[in-house]
């Protein structure tokens, strides 16, 4: 990207960095931008100069009278008259004035607004007023008058000033009586047009009357030295008030210096445009570093709610299912060895008991669902409340990782934003294919009943009539053997699966399981049930309701990350380019 077209592009867009990115952007920085375009440009342009000043200090009086006596400006008794900038050009300049106006390449967002020479205008916050003279006096030299930017009663358009005062090669400084000593708006004006290496000349307005002494006269010259101004002229005492023609030559010091040679300003400009530009692509920087680390945490937080595999399937279990899985359990001694049963439904239940408002019921470590229960016999209940406290905890761990981010700590202290606050609610989408997976987790154990049927058709009924030769298999084959099913071997599942009927044919003082019946039982799992479709179908309609719930967790994470992502500028964005433009321009230039 050029140098020009990095530049158009801040001059028209650089509003986007405050109001979009609420990054620190002085707004006279997109100013600096167009001006330095118009420098470059536009050698031949005529001089733009501007008369500023505080409220009834005389700048509109000055203004008006270079304008040879014409009422251009509202001069009246009460201050702050002035509300945008009003701008006279000649008739030599005007269709080439009028050409960068409609080209937005002369103060872009301040709309060009017909004005009279015999108008009386306060100007408008939102618009440029323009007049056009014929006065050979001001025929290369584009005059302005700004509003107060001194006192608070005016910060509005004085803002509208200090935003403005890149354009001006040379500016007029009027300062009444009431401000000739002082300081602090000397040193402000001076600060703030020194950066632009504006040409500066002062007009001490005397409201006073009596013998201007020559202490005075001194004194308001060190006044002249501490604005940096070329020199300074003092209008004498008047009186009455509103406007008034000054007497002939009054103006003259004043309009010799309209006509001195246009400063080269380019420099300056590029210095401020550039310091600019670093501060906000430094800050963006910082930005996406911590940003980078709010996403990371973000899914992390997201993730540490899913349960795993067995988790869902002993989850969507109901009532008289997990209650057979209990008692196989604790003959298995899982609570100790693997703490299988409830382990994600206790720390679920204990973050939402946290909650205000949740008032979820789960199932409690020791003790079984009630049969009785209608919910707890009806999978897609079931499946619809664990779902639900997943995901409530889900969001819950995001919101703390988005609130309690390094990323939006500085958002806070430098734009004063917070985020957007949100809850877990049910959508249609999420509800529906719940319940889905519901049916798909009841039908795949439907048939992974019918099967184990098939397969220990025959066994006595020690076997399958006090437990349930379904859920033990069940059981034995997802909770007895460590380690993920899909990385069991049949060699070494079977030794696992045998030991593990033994063990629960001994707590239960089975004897008749010994023997033949335990041995058809135990092949049976191992060499027909282990790698069956029908296991398969349970694993996967289990995984396929993780794999919903990771979903939503992941989309309601990025959800929480887009009101953060849209902090940062991307460096695709034409204007983090035109920025990062100018700092190589700049760094090539050094």
């Amino acid at each position: 990207m050029t140098e020009s077209e990095a530049l158009d592009i801040i001059a028209n867009q650089s509003r986007r960095v405050r109001d979009e990115w609420h990054f620190d952007w002085r707004s006279d920085a997109g100013h600096a931008a167009g001006a330095l375009r118009l420098a470059l440009r536009h050698a031949e342009r005529p001089t733009l100069l501007a008369v500023v000043g505080g409220a009834s200090s005389g700048k509109s009086t000055v203004f008006n009278n270079m304008l040879g006596g014409h009422p251009v400006s509202c001069v009246t008794a009460k201050g702050h008259a002035t509300l945008g900038p009003i701008m006279a050009v000649c008739e030599k300049h005007r269709a080439a004035v009028e050409s960068l106006l409609e080209e937005g390449e002369l103060m872009p967002g301040f709309p060009a607004v017909p004005g009279d020479l015999a108008e009386e205008i306060t100007g408008k916050t939102d618009g440029l007023y323009a007049v056009y003279h014929p006065l050979e006096t001001l025929q290369d030299v584009v005059l302005f008058d700004l509003p107060d930017f001194t006192t608070e009663a005016s910060a509005r358009e004085g803002d509208i000033t200090l935003a403005l005062l890149p354009w001006f090669d040379r500016i007029l400084i009027v300062v009444d009586h009431e401000r000739w000593f002082d300081r602090q708006s000397i040193s402000k004006l001076r600060a703030a047009s020194s950066r632009y290496g504006q040409e500066r000349l002062v007009l001490f307005n005397r409201t006073c009357e009596g013998e201007l002494q020559d202490t005075d006269r001194q004194t308001l010259q060190a006044q002249a030295d501490r604005l940096g101004a070329e020199g300074m002229v003092i209008l004498e005492f008047r009186r009455g008030r509103g406007f008034c023609r000054f007497a002939p030559g009054t103006l003259d010091d004043a309009l010799a210096f309209t006509q001195k040679p246009r400063p080269d300003r380019t420099g300056a400009l590029r210095r401020q445009l550039t310091d600019a530009a670093n501060d906000v692509l430094n800050q963006n920087e910082e930005r996406a570093a911590r940003l980078t680390t709010l996403e990371k945490n973000a899914h992390a937080a997201a993730d540490r709610a899913l349960p795993d595999e067995h988790g869902c399937m002993t989850s969507l279990m109901v009532a008289d299912e997990r209650k057979h899985l209990e008692v196989i359990s604790r003959v298995l001694r899982v609570h100790d060895a693997r703490q299988w049963m409830s382990n994600l439904s206790q720390r679920i239940g204990s973050a939402l008991r946290r909650v205000p408002g949740v008032g979820l019921a789960l199932p409690s470590a020791g003790k079984a669902p009630s049969a009785g229960d209608p919910n707890e016999a009806d999978r897609t209940a079931v499946a619809l409340a664990y779902a639900e406290g997943v995901a409530r905890r889900q969001v819950l761990d995001i919101r703390r990782a988005v609130d309690n981010s390094d990323f939006w700590d500085e958002i806070r202290r430098w734009a004063d934003l917070e985020p957007e606050s949100f809850e877990f609610a049910w959508t249609e989408s999420l509800r529906s294919d719940i319940e889905r997976l519901a049916r798909g987790m009841d039908d795949a154990i439907s048939r992974w009943n019918e099967r184990v049927d098939r397969e220990c058709e025959g066994l006595g009924s020690n076997v399958k009539g006090a437990v349930g030769v379904s859920v033990l298999a069940l059981a034995v084959v997802l909770i007895a053997v460590p380690g993920p099913v899909a990385a069991l071997t049949l060699t070494s599942a079977g030794g696992a699966i045998g030991a593990a009927l033994t063990k629960i044919a001994a707590a239960g003082g089975a004897g008749a399981l010994f023997g033949k019946p335990l041995g058809r039982l135990s092949a049976a799992l191992t060499e027909k049930l282990m790698g069956s479709p029908e296991l398969d179908a349970v694993r996967d309609a289990a995984a396929a309701f993780c794999d919903r719930l990771a979903a939503f967790g992941r989309d309601r994470a990025d959800a929480a990350l887009r009101e953060a992502q849209a902090l940062v500028m991307r460096k695709n964005d034409p204007l983090a380019q035109a920025l990062e433009a100018v700092r190589q321009v700049s760094e090539s230039r050094s």
